[in-house]
């Protein structure tokens, strides 16, 4: 048994917790110090203390289970497909490091990886000028044509790409979407490659799509054979030289939070502070924090209001006249010490100034803008699980409605989601019908949300799809099929399947826009992207004796992010795949807006995820 360990944890001056409309009193805190050492309840007093990393040992695993934890053995377990993609990591180790990590590219090595007769289609070169985009975002994205392809031996294509990016990369990435065995010594492959370099002035990323094919010899030596560049962007953060602005977006986080409180608790990260808070904070491993966006004080400029894991204030940074931010949480406040996973900056009593209610780990809270007295609790619903909000005059009386997502989390709650392609074992979603004077009771079943209700649900949006007048509303499932409910005078009707938009995949964020511009919304559905999951879903192997489209479903539940264009709210039309706006990796949300201001809405969407040093882990 292993002894237990501990790690000194730091802790900040106390900040307001959900409850106290008042400041800590010192004597306030000798009280709360005593409460916290009998209910080891989370503490906000600057102090030091140990906590214990582990207790003891893991209690040992049966070995069938330990299998199905560290993932399958693809030799044993018949998963060919995934045998040669195991087999390709040498052979794309040889390609990093002898062509875009050096100085220059080392012919020997890459000619030994390249089967002589091998040939690439490349796409046409960018030009000189690439970098010098124009617009108020000073941002270029540059898109090859497929039909100005040049037909290059495959070395001197590679030695475009790193023209392209100016010279050795600094870190190279390439995932495996499809594999197809031709032969038993061949295989077809769809490679995403991401290329990207960084200096002290600019960070260029290029992603390329390559079809690429792969011999392998007598001695179990993997040869490129053939390649086709089918598409590549390149786009360029910027910074500042002098009074030149260059292209690119600007990253200014630094100089427009202010107080220093961006370096000190924002820039960090979740593990950072993981080794300094107690677990029992409620600081968790995934970093579920979102962000509202309003005018709280009434100045005409919008303001930001940072939500934060717990044990870490909460941050409302009122945006200055010269562009830059105040920090004002503790003036106004809004300085939570509460896990906060989402958060609304509305008028919720119609008093003309914008309110702020906020989804916690124990449950919903409404605080009253007051002015200059800062902002008062005035509602609670409890419950645990929550994910984000939203919110909407669902009943046209002329005041706010709210929804809340929850989920049902393992580490917390009550297990697994099962099935796990079409859970509904996630805790009850809310629809919180505002009745005022600060009054919101819960009316999901009653309204007709009470189908797709308990399906881990992570976002959801309203919209007037059918452009009838008043708001419905999409919710977004991570296992399981999403839901669609079209508001037909204040009661809801579930039509997600009668209406094409189920997208039975692991949905994270919603984003609404007229792409097409005919008038009718359509629908973006950030999803979970896995090159894993895409090799596996189309393999022979998996699940052969199901039907075609039960393998369709995994393979959507796989494929990434989905767009459904509207056809005039009659139905909607999945253009995912020709859209291009698929391939967004472990995506968690998505804006619309025109970034490049042409008249044409253009998708912002975050993206990534932790993952673990196995290789077996799909």
């Amino acid at each position: 048994m292993k002894r237990a360990q501990t790690q000194i944890v730091e802790r900040e001056p106390a900040y307001r917790r959900i409850g106290a409309n008042r400041p800590l009193k010192p004597w306030s805190l000798i009280a709360l110090a005593a409460l916290v050492t009998l209910i080891a309840a989370p503490v906000t007093w600057a102090q030091s203390v140990e906590v214990p990393i582990s207790i003891q040992e893991k209690p040992e695993t049966p070995e069938s289970i330990q299998r199905a934890l560290d993932g399958m053995e693809p030799e044993v377990d018949g998963w060919d497909g995934e045998v040669w993609n195991q087999a390709l990591k040498a052979p794309m180790a040889t390609l990093r490091d002898s062509v875009f990590l050096g100085e220059a590219i080392q012919q020997e090595a890459l000619e030994a990886l390249i089967l002589p007769a091998a040939r690439g289609l490349w796409l046409e070169s960018a030009s000189e000028d690439w970098l010098q985009g124009e617009g108020p975002w000073w941002f270029h994205s540059l898109r090859a044509e497929p039909g100005k392809s040049l037909d290059l031996a495959m070395a001197d294509g590679f030695a475009i790409l790193r023209k392209e990016m100016g010279g050795p990369v600094t870190r190279f990435e390439w995932h495996v979407e499809t594999l197809e065995i031709k032969a038993a010594d061949r295989i077809e492959t769809e490679l995403h490659m991401i290329l990207l370099r960084e200096d002290s002035s600019q960070s260029v990323v290029l992603h390329g799509f390559w079809r690429a094919n792969w011999v392998k010899n007598e001695e179990g030596i993997v040869h490129l054979s053939n390649l086709r560049e089918l598409e590549r962007e390149t786009s360029a953060l910027k910074g500042v030289s002098g009074e030149t602005r260059l292209a690119g977006f600007l990253d200014r986080s630094s100089s427009l939070f202010g107080g220093g409180v961006y370096q000190s608790q924002l820039k960090p990260g979740i593990d950072h502070w993981r080794e300094r808070l107690h677990t029992k904070l409620g600081i968790g491993l995934l970093g579920h924090h979102g962000l509202a966006v309003g005018d709280v004080n009434g100045d005409g400029l919008e303001d930001l209001y940072v939500c934060e894991p717990g044990g870490l204030p909460n941050r409302l940074f009122l945006r200055q006249a010269d562009g830059r931010s105040k920090e004002a949480a503790k003036d106004f406040g809004l300085d939570l010490l509460d896990f906060t996973s989402s958060a609304l900056i509305v008028d919720l009593d119609n008093d003309g100034d914008r309110d702020l209610m906020v989804a916690t780990a124990s449950g919903v809270y409404g605080f009253s803008n007051e002015g200059t007295a800062g902002f008062q609790k005035r509602f609670e619903h409890l419950g645990t699980d929550l994910t984000s909000l939203a919110a909407a005059d669902v009943d046209g009386d002329g005041d706010l409605d709210v929804y809340a997502c929850r989920y049902s989390s393992p580490y917390v709650s009550s297990g697994l989601p099962f099935p796990y392609h079409d859970a509904e074992n996630g805790a009850a979603n809310w629809l919180l019908l505002n009745g005022g004077e600060w009054q919101f009771v819960e009316s999901a079943d009653r309204l007709g949300l009470e189908e797709g209700r308990f399906r881990f649900s992570f976002a959801a949006s309203f919209e007037d799809f059918d452009n009838d007048g008043d708001q419905d509303l999409y919710v977004g499932n991570d296992f399981g099929r999403n839901a669609l409910y079209r508001n037909e005078g204040g009661h809801f009707v579930a039509m997600a399947a009668e209406l094409g938009v189920e997208d039975l995949a692991a949905g994270m964020g919603i984003t609404w826009a007229d792409w097409n511009r005919d008038g009718f919304m359509d629908l973006y559905v950030s999803n979970m992207g896995s090159n894993a999951g895409q090799r596996v879903t189309r393999s022979n192997s998996f699940l052969p004796n199901a039907a075609e489209q039960t393998k369709l479903e995994y393979l959507g539940h796989a494929r990434g992010s989905s767009l459904y264009v509207s056809e005039e709210s009659q139905a909607f039309r999945d253009k995912t795949v020709g859209s291009g706006a698929r391939r967004t990796g472990w995506a968690w949300g998505g804006l619309a807006m025109d970034l490049d201001c042409d008249g044409h809405g253009d998708l912002v969407v975050p993206n990534g995820f932790v993952t673990g040093e196995s290789t077996n882990d799909l």
